[in-house]
């Protein structure tokens, strides 16, 4: 039982892959509207990044990793 389960699993999963590869262009696309929206949007975290800190944010020391801040 535990086989065949498992045969089933994965076969479902190899679907799912198989699938989402096909219509990963059509589900994920974008459109000229979208990727100048995308643009500004990350135009404005680029300067929310420059002024806000983990301190700010009330986030313990223990826990504030500063590198992670400064990837773009």
């Amino acid at each position: 039982m535990f086989i065949s389960y498992f045969w089933a699993f994965s076969n479902i999963q190899g679907l799912e892959k198989y699938v989402m590869t096909k219509l990963s262009s059509r589900v994920f696309a974008s459109v000229p509207d979208d990727v100048e929206v995308d643009k500004q949007l990350s135009e404005k975290i680029s300067l929310i990044q420059q002024f806000i800190r983990p301190e700010n944010l009330d986030i313990k020391p223990p826990f504030q990793n500063e590198t992670s801040w400064l990837v773009s």
